[in-house]
């Protein structure tokens, strides 16, 4: 089979949900993929769970010598990819069973200028002993030219299947920030993208999103603010400091984007 999605998975220490994850991929009704699992240097049992699945020629290891965080871990993985398109699963969460079919169908229609898809997710609440005490659907949303209007957005999108050409051609995930790539490495991507490409949205569900015990977005908020903040002041500064950033907090503690004010020259 003619493969032509990649699903590119990092993992650093995820447990008991890495397993769920990789057999998300396995279950596709598409299964025209190939998939690169790139281990930043876990200490746990991960790397005993992927080498269950390596008999499939389609399933990469990468294993890094130390740990060097998300952007530089999903950079590694970039290199080995070769396909038209990659999509993103983090190490904890799962794809629906028709996922892939349904985003390899949208991307095959649609121009070299749409650089991400995306679409509505659900989201799984779990408490310390792993039981699901909250499950809500994300459904809201929208596809994206304008870059300022993205940015007055705060929309952050799940799941994150790119043209591959795209992520390659603006260099990967970029490592500039105080945090070397980090933290949010996806909204970094996101406006280096929304720079000269399109973003597309579609009314379809189709990621399972995990918040647990250990996840960077529950355990991370204040240094994840202010990559928010940081993140908005680099895109401005790259498209030419024409807009002046206001940031309010919402009820849920989240630095959004409020407003641009045209600077005055």
């Amino acid at each position: 089979m003619d493969e032509k999605v990649t699903v590119l998975i990092p993992s650093y220490n995820p447990g008991k949900y890495l397993r769920n994850a990789i057999e998300s991929v396995i279950n596709q009704t598409h299964q025209g993929w190939k998939m690169v699992i790139v281990d930043d240097a876990s200490t746990d049992d991960s790397l005993s769970t992927i080498q269950d699945y390596l008999s499939d020629p389609r399933i990469v290891l990468i294993k890094n010598k130390r740990n060097l965080g998300q952007s530089k871990t999903q950079n590694a993985g970039l290199e080995q990819i070769d396909t038209l398109f990659t999509i993103m699963l983090d190490s904890d969460d799962w794809f629906f069973p028709d996922t892939l079919e349904i985003l390899m169908n949208e991307a095959e229609r649609l121009p070299d200028e749409v650089a991400l898809i995306c679409g509505k997710k659900t989201i799984l609440i779990e408490n310390d002993h792993g039981e699901v005490v909250y499950k809500m659907l994300d459904i809201k949303g929208r596809s994206y030219e304008d870059p300022y209007e993205f940015l007055l957005g705060n929309f952050v999108p799940y799941p994150r299947f790119y043209r591959t050409s795209a992520l390659k051609n603006v260099g990967g995930w970029p490592t500039d920030d105080p945090y070397e790539g980090r933290y949010l490495e996806d909204r970094r991507m996101d406006v280096l993208l929304i720079k000269d490409y399109k973003i597309r949205w579609i009314d379809k569900m189709l990621y399972n999103y995990r918040k647990h015990i250990n996840n960077v977005t529950v355990n991370k908020k204040a240094i994840l603010n202010e990559m928010i903040k940081w993140n908005i002041h680099y895109a401005l500064n790259k498209w030419g400091n024409e807009f002046e950033p206001q940031f309010s907090i919402n009820k849920n503690g989240w630095v959004e984007l409020s407003s641009l004010t045209p600077v005055k020259t």
